[in-house]
């Protein structure tokens, strides 16, 4: 059993450190971190609630995951008219200074999710601390995977250097939507999907001492089944999206089906049976165990993929469709 250095009977207290009440919601994405090294260059993810007033904490880095100082950016007389450029630098505008851009990830809606600028602060120019400013109700409102892309422009409207990350907005029931078929739109939380895996904390995976899969990996794993419905024949009328996949028990199972075989190729690159002092070492040697499970769920995903899309299509034919999803699908 694991000791976590209290006495069984002792009472947990509240933490000496104070979490004041109104940072609750300048949210900074986690680090991923292997055998106590963070892994710099990867995709962070930041965590949103369902109707939170959100305010993303960014810091610019360069490709190798170092800070950047932000002192000597040519970004900083923003407030001059006269430095604009006479063209915008794309059709949304040319900004100056930092800035944020997000989108709903699949980007397959453009109509009904477009790409939303919002104005950000520095915080610590020498670090690259940044605060995004609240982030708009069509985002934070509608649960799903948002792609962001944080850039630093100079006063004439070139952009120096970007950075993409990404943004799990959970579902929850508060902020819901006006009709109330779509309250239960979005993908499962993580807390729903690690659940589903036993993956909650680093108390469940003994052997680790962490959690398996970050908050990154899993958004990866959202998205997949989604553009996996999509890419497979018969195409079906609207394109769904992280927002609107509405088939929660076959999502679930093609989430799970990508994690495993996500962590698969890393065992297959990791795995090395060696000696040491007599003793045999071989605990990256799992690929074949990962694989046979993401093969089970994947296959169980892709039956249950192809009988609704057989029912959607054959109930597009005869012109009804008895599901409580009635009318979202059209030919």
């Amino acid at each position: 059993m694991a000791d976590c250095g209290l006495p069984s009977n002792r009472i947990v207290q509240a933490p000496l450190q104070d979490y004041n009440c109104d940072q609750q919601n300048q949210i900074k994405p986690a680090q991923t971190v292997v055998d106590g090294c963070p892994v710099l260059p990867k995709l962070q993810c930041h965590e949103v609630q369902m109707g939170q007033d959100a305010r993303l904490l960014w810091n610019f880095k360069n490709p190798q995951g170092e800070f950047i100082n932000l002192m000597n950016c040519n970004g900083g007389s923003c407030n001059s008219v006269s430095s604009q450029p006479p063209e915008p630098f794309d059709p949304l505008g040319t900004p100056c200074g930092a800035t944020l851009r997000m989108r709903e990830l699949t980007g397959l809606d453009p109509i009904n999710d477009p790409i939303y600028t919002i104005n950000v602060s520095v915080l610590d120019a020498t670090t690259g601390l940044v605060r995004a400013d609240s982030l708009p109700d069509k985002i934070v409102r509608f649960p799903g995977i948002y792609m962001e892309e944080w850039a630093f422009f100079t006063e004439d409207g070139r952009m120096l250097f970007s950075n993409q990350s990404c943004t799990f907005v959970r579902r929850g029931l508060f902020g819901v939507d006006s009709d109330p078929y779509r309250r239960n739109f979005g993908p499962p939380t993580l807390e729903e999907i690690r659940l589903a895996m036993r993956d909650n904390a680093p108390a469940d995976n003994m052997l680790l001492d962490d959690v398996e899969f970050d908050a990154a990996e899993i958004s990866q794993a959202v998205l997949r089944p989604v553009m996996y419905w999509n890419e497979t024949p018969p195409p079906l009328q609207p394109v769904l999206t992280t927002k609107t996949f509405p088939f929660r028990e076959m999502w679930l199972l093609g989430i799970q089906a990508y994690l495993f075989d996500m962590v698969a190729s890393h065992y297959r690159r990791n795995q090395l049976n060696y000696n040491a002092g007599g003793v045999a070492v071989d605990d990256k040697n799992k690929e074949q165990q990962y694989r046979a499970a993401s093969n089970l769920l994947q296959q169980q995903f892709r039956e249950m993929l192809r009988a609704k899309k057989m029912e959607i299509n054959i109930g597009l034919f005869s012109g009804t469709l008895g599901s409580s999803y009635a009318g979202m699908f059209y030919s």
